[in-house]
């Protein structure tokens, strides 16, 4: 098959049969002709049938390069076409999306630091209550505690390698010193140093004299720092694909009119550090978001994933039947005085985000819980089967997850001043057993899956394991 693209000078064809295509540009009166392979593996001859087998709708084709530590050179190029259209979706994906958007229901997403929660509910009669809970797991901390580690070593390993190739740009350690002036004083020539371990050389404003970009940098460290970036692009890649299939899974059980809480994730960055880059919840939602625009595209009246203002909802500070119940972000259990509707706090908070509504989805600050609503669900499935389900949500899902500062590193970027009794406590257990006559207490070096004693207390009945919850798995 030979055609000419549209408004391009660019020749191409490909082989129906066979795994190779060829693109053949004009140059200076000649043609180059460059052999590329298709993509091959299962299921991909109806995706390269999509893209190539109307050349009306090719538009250019650009020649570029990854960085991949296993090719010849450090770097694999690829030709990517680039066509004027939709992109390829699978009958499968086709048909899911097609029955998620026929789902009468509505639900809201609780999302926090360490996990996902929707609980969603009927829009008519018919149908029940269904909640997922998507949370990280012991295997997943321990991966992450190995993964991590690996990264301190590869670092250093580029440290080292930077500063044996480039002594002079940094100073000797205080050890090195120390025994530089031991030599000198006790009248011995000096030790010619191959890798100093002090500071970089720089002036009284903390600039480096010399810019690192001007250093000399040794073959292993090309390397490793290949090997680093193409790990990190796979990691990446695979964060993505996991948020994908879990958002998928979600709107399938649940549906496409879902209600979120209108937060800043950066903001918990800046409070969480690395606990929230463990779990991703940006990443999840934003794979939400994608497949309930998706969903929404069979049925265009259907509302996707809306943001809802939290100043007039306050989801976590109400129940089901609209009185108050002020807890504290140590307050993982929802206990209402009023109606005895009983739960983990963050389903009892996307059951009330089931019942937000938005007078104009482009303003969250318009967001209002419909509190009739709410009530007529309370009253329709009453206090002990809400109890039930939620608790069965916890059964179903991966548990809970307490950020732990010495595995997950789930602490603080900066130090939070407080003058409370109970850090004036803690502060002096650290102290005890300083001495020299008493060993120091260190921390395990094997990570252990741990939770809040209030979240154990809260759900003694774990074994429960009721049918009308959903229950996920998703390890980032």
């Amino acid at each position: 098959m030979t055609a000419t693209a549209a408004g391009s000078p660019v020749r191409s064809w490909w082989d129906h049969d066979g795994p190779f295509a060829m693109i053949l540009t004009g140059l200076g009166g000649g043609d180059l002709v460059i052999p590329v392979r298709l993509p091959q593996g299962p299921g991909r001859r109806p995706v390269l049938e999509h893209y190539l087998a109307d050349p009306g709708r090719w538009h250019k084709i650009d020649l570029v390069r990854h960085r991949d530590p296993d090719a010849p050179g450090g770097w694999r190029y690829e030709a990517n076409l680039m066509v004027l259209g939709p992109g390829y979706t699978s009958p499968a994906v086709t048909e899911r999306r097609q029955a998620a958007a026929l789902l009468e229901r509505r639900g809201g997403v609780d999302v926090n630091v360490s996990n996902l929660t929707v609980v969603s509910v009927p829009v008519g009669p018919d149908g029940g209550l269904a909640a997922s809970r998507v949370a990280r797991t012991g295997d997943h901390d321990t991966a992450l505690v190995e993964e991590r580690l690996r990264q301190r070593r590869r670092q250093r390993a580029l440290d080292r390698s930077r500063r044996a190739a480039n002594p002079g740009q940094y100073r000797l350690s205080p050890r090195q010193q120390r025994r530089a002036d031991r030599r000198r004083a006790a009248g011995l020539p000096p030790v010619q140093v191959t890798m100093p371990a002090g500071p970089r050389v720089a002036n009284t404003a903390g600039i480096p004299v010399r810019a690192y970009r001007h250093d000399t940098l040794t073959g292993t460290y090309r390397q490793l720092r290949a090997r680093a970036a193409a790990d990190g692009a796979a990691r990446t890649k695979a964060g993505h694909t996991r948020a994908r299939i879990t958002a998928a899974a979600l709107v399938a059980v649940h549906g496409a009119s879902l209600v979120v809480e209108d937060t800043d994730i950066r903001v918990w960055a800046r409070r969480w550090g690395r606990g929230i880059h463990a779990f991703t919840p940006g990443m999840l939602l934003t794979a939400l978001r994608r497949e309930t625009t998706a969903v929404t595209a069979h049925n265009g009246h259907r509302p996707g994933l809306r943001r809802a203002g939290t100043r007039h909802t306050a989801w976590t500070q109400h129940c089901l039947c609209s009185q108050r119940v002020p807890k504290g972000l140590a307050d993982r259990r929802h206990c209402c005085p009023g109606c005895g509707l009983a739960g983990d706090r963050d389903l009892v908070a996307a059951l009330v985000g089931a019942h937000t509504v938005l007078a104009d989805p482009a303003h969250p600050g318009m967001a209002r819980v419909d509190w009739d609503a709410a009530r007529t669900t309370l009253d329709r499935y009453g206090v002990e089967t809400i109890n039930v389900g939620l608790q069965g949500a916890l059964t179903e899902s991966t548990g809970t997850h307490h950020p732990d500062p010495h595995h997950t590193g789930g602490r603080s970027r900066r130090p939070q001043p407080t003058t409370s009794q109970h850090s004036q406590r803690q502060g002096a257990r650290r102290t005890f057993g300083t001495s020299p006559r008493q060993p120091r207490m260190r921390p395990a070096t094997t990570p252990v899956a741990r939770t809040t004693p209030e979240r154990r207390d809260a759900h003694p009945e774990l074994s429960t394991k009721p049918g009308i919850t959903t229950g996920l798995r998703y390890r980032p």
